[in-house]
């Protein structure tokens, strides 16, 4: 009977990790903004984790739009571009699965302006991405990465120059930078590996490839040699050229996803450097 038992157990325990050791796990967590001392508490920023089990970087997504996706407690999924692109970052039966994903999801709308989305560099805004970089940067103890798509560029790009300005850059290991909107561009000299994604056929007037692209070359020959410029190619056309379709990668996330993965992988993979000998 005593060896029946073990055995039953060993079994248990060996369809727990094939369950959940081996899979994406997701959920909702509120992170609270890191307000000044003596302010009044700040509404908490809600964020959509998928946790891989293989991580060795956070992901951290700034979405486009005006921001606001709305989470509610409980949620265990979140589809479109966000399922197609992320959440394969995360996931070992399609990537490496190098990043533990994280999707901000701010709780008040930041108008996308008619010029530049000067909402993204509001102090609040900021402050809500700080919070949560350190948050998930001391949750897991590994590095950050940023991405933004479209909007989103812009709030990583003014959220990096804010890091610059305390002499706290360090704090993020690379950036994707994905169909950015126009006027999104980090400074002069700025070295973080950077990957630039746009597709070839995006119809936004507000995000186009040879914004990106002269960005690229700008940075490259700034000295930053941790570059790489990608262009999604097929996929479908729909709806509003700015919000859906080649924008958004729509039928084409595997290209996309990939991409990230490739541009990534060599970068957290990479040995240790051995410690110094006194």
């Amino acid at each position: 009977m005593h060896i029946s038992r073990l055995r039953n157990l060993q079994l248990a325990l060996s369809f727990f990790v094939l369950t959940f050791g081996t899979s994406t796990m997701a959920q909702v967590i509120p992170v609270s903004p890191l307000t000044p001392d003596g302010a009044a508490p700040a509404e908490p920023t809600p964020t959509f984790l998928w946790t891989s089990p293989k991580a060795k970087a956070v992901l951290i997504f700034i979405p486009g739009g005006e921001g606001r996706l709305r989470l509610t407690p409980g949620r265990q999924s979140l589809g479109g571009f966000y399922g197609g692109v992320l959440k394969p970052l995360s996931d070992p039966a399609l990537t490496s699965a190098l990043f533990s994903v994280v999707v901000f999801d701010s709780p008040v709308s930041l108008p996308a302006g008619t010029l530049y989305p000067s909402s993204r560099a509001s102090a609040d805004h900021l402050m809500r991405i700080d919070s949560v970089v350190r948050y998930y940067k001391n949750k897991f103890n590994l590095p950050v990465w940023l991405m933004g798509h479209s909007n989103g560029v812009a709030s990583i790009v003014e959220y990096f120059k804010k890091l610059q300005d305390a002499r706290e850059e360090g704090i993020i290991e690379g950036v994707v930078y994905s169909s950015a909107r126009m006027g999104a561009f980090f400074r002069s000299g700025t070295r973080v590996p950077v990957l630039f994604l746009a597709h070839e056929q995006d119809g936004c007037p507000k995000s186009t490839v040879y914004n990106s692209r002269s960005h690229y070359q700008e940075l490259g020959e700034q000295g930053n040699t941790q570059l790489e410029y990608v262009l999604i190619r097929g996929g479908q056309a729909e709806g509003d050229p700015c919000t859906s379709g080649f924008h958004m990668f729509n039928g084409a996330y595997e290209q996309a996803y990939r991409a990230i993965d490739a541009f990534a992988s060599p970068r957290l993979m990479r040995p240790a450097a051995p410690a110094a000998v006194n």
